[in-house]
């Protein structure tokens, strides 16, 4: 029977979570084009979160073709007005992308991740805090750029 699903319901998986990526890339492509890097700094405008709602729903749909049909989560997720910084942890496996791709949080990660085809695309779209291991001053720059995030007043959606 496992050799009959891997041949069988594995590739049809596959093609349906490569295909979904591969349909959120345009979008995340087209609102994130003619940005600069000042514009980078900057909480998205009203006609991007409109693709926000159509990438988070994309996402979904990639995950429940990779096998995750309902994502359980205990308790609830704390308000922006109560918890500006939520921390997930221990950052061990791909399964964090999950609370990021659902969410659309800031998200800390190296300047190298927006070079990598396709994905590095979504991640630029999600305006996460590029920390890069060759400039000494990247940690200062990071933590004042997380907390000027944190204490936006609600422009910003929660860092992660």
């Amino acid at each position: 029977q496992i050799a009959f699903m891997t041949l069988t319901l594995f590739p049809i998986r596959l093609f349906f979570a490569a295909f979904m990526m591969l349909l959120a890339w345009p979008f995340a492509f087209i609102a994130s084009m003619g940005s600069d890097e000042q514009e980078l700094e900057k909480p998205l405008c009203w006609w991007r979160k409109i693709v926000d709602i159509l990438l988070k729903a994309i996402m979904r749909m990639m995950w429940l073709a990779g096998g995750f049909h309902w994502i359980n989560v205990k308790g609830r997720r704390a308000l922006p007005a109560e918890a500006a910084i939520l921390t997930v942890a221990p950052h061990s496996s791909y399964f964090d992308a999950i609370p990021v791709t659902m969410t659309f949080a800031s998200i800390v990660m190296k300047a190298e991740s927006k070079d990598i085809p396709v994905w590095g695309t979504l991640i630029k779209y999600i305006r996460p805090v590029f920390v890069s291991r060759s400039d000494q001053d990247s940690r200062r720059k990071t933590v004042e750029e997380i907390k000027r995030r944190a204490q936006s007043d609600g422009k910003w959606p929660q860092v992660l």
